[in-house]
């Protein structure tokens, strides 16, 4: 029998229940399998089911205010609550938000968070992530890492330290350190980013083959689709970095020493992992310039699409997919294309206002729980 934290292929997510949390006061689903639709009109609470699935699943919430504001107003404290299952076990995973923490405990059990990581990963899949080829590279960086944290408990470490060194960089800039400090910094800062760098490498090189696959399906079209990793130290040479170790830390080191006046003059760190660059491509162009919303819309569901089969391949673990009011940006073809691909065994969640999004085949297979009352939202 698999350990308690040990990924397996088959988990599902069973039985959920939610305790003050947002806006429910009690809110719960029983015998999940495949396909779940949370249907309603807006300011009804679907949002906030899928958030608390996310919370036990990926550790994070796609939503930015702080944890604390999930707790239901006038109560102290919120609880979700999952039965995990599979064909050889059953995990009951429990957490725990209060005074602005949370807590988490697996099988009764105090487990942090990092012990969980990859224990039952999730794709999550917003209206914002619609953004992802044309906005800010910091988005497109952000998803990459979140994608890391997930399948390398290593890497979600690394990266913890790596915004730990940039925080003391940056308040040693504000407070006009010595360079003495400075280069103190900078000596472990290059050490912890090269090791980003080569995570990053890694996650690019896995991801490529599915997301140019999904995207060739998806679009239809003759054209190429590409994820470009550009470091901040190369980026009048925008070619394929080798990430070699060696190679890299002598750059990052240089780099830093010429930037030290510039880091000076603006008080904050602008050289390493936080500032480079990850651009998606189309026949060799930049997509936030070059492809129009449709190509670009189909760059981010390939990209999802991508995540789900690399975090598959690497832990042994199928994700569940969070869909959170995504339909209503796709248009009718994107939709079904969408939906078609999703492999048959992996379980999805979707939010909806229409159900007239969803092919007949879809409906029947799918659990539909209508949201609706006394919710005030979403």
């Amino acid at each position: 029998m698999p350990s308690l934290e040990e990924p397996d292929k088959n988990l599902r997510l069973t039985n959920l229940v939610l305790r003050n949390f947002r806006n429910h006061q009690e809110f719960s689903l029983k015998g999940l399998q495949g396909i779940t639709i949370l249907a309603g009109p807006n300011a009804t609470g679907k949002t906030s089911v899928v958030e608390a699935i996310q919370l036990i699943s990926a550790l994070k919430s796609f939503r930015a205010s702080q944890i604390g504001r999930a707790i239901r107003w006038g109560q102290t404290a919120a609880s979700v609550i999952a039965t995990i299952e599979s064909d050889h076990r059953q995990l009951d995973l429990q957490l725990r938000i209060e005074e602005g923490k949370r807590s988490y405990r697996l099988n009764g059990k105090a487990r942090r968070a990092r012990d969980l990581r990859g224990l039952f990963p999730a794709v999550t899949f917003v209206p914002d992530d619609l953004g992802l080829a044309k906005g800010p590279s910091s988005a497109r960086r952000g998803a990459l890492d979140d994608l890391g944290a997930q399948i390398s408990k290593n890497f979600a470490m690394v990266q913890s330290d790596y915004t730990k060194l940039v925080r003391q960089k940056n308040q040693a800039l504000r407070d006009e350190a010595s360079d003495t400090v400075i280069d103190s910094i900078d000596e472990v800062l290059t050490l912890v980013g090269v090791q980003i760098l080569s995570h990053r490498s890694v996650m690019i090189k896995r991801l490529l083959p599915y997301f140019q696959l999904y995207y060739e399906r998806i679009a239809q079209a003759n054209e190429t689709a590409d994820i470009q990793y550009i470091p901040c130290w190369n980026e009048e040479n925008q070619t394929q970095w080798t990430f070699e170790r060696e190679e890299c830390l002598a750059i990052f080191t240089s780099t830093l020493q010429q930037a030290r006046l510039q880091e000076r003059l603006r008080r904050k760190s602008v050289v390493g992992p936080h500032a480079d660059k990850v651009v998606f491509l189309i026949n060799g162009h930049d997509a936030a310039h070059f492809a129009s919303q449709g190509q670009q819309r189909s760059l981010v569901l390939a990209y999802k699409l991508a995540e789900a089969a690399v975090i598959e391949e690497t832990l042994n673990q199928r994700p569940i997919l969070l869909l959170d009011d995504v339909m209503s940006e796709l248009d009718h073809q994107r939709r079904d294309q969408f939906m078609s691909m999703i492999e048959e065994d992996i379980q999805i969640f979707i939010t909806t206002t229409n159900l007239e999004y969803f092919t007949d085949e879809i409906k029947e297979k799918a659990l539909i729980q209508y949201l609706g009352g006394d919710n005030n939202e979403a």
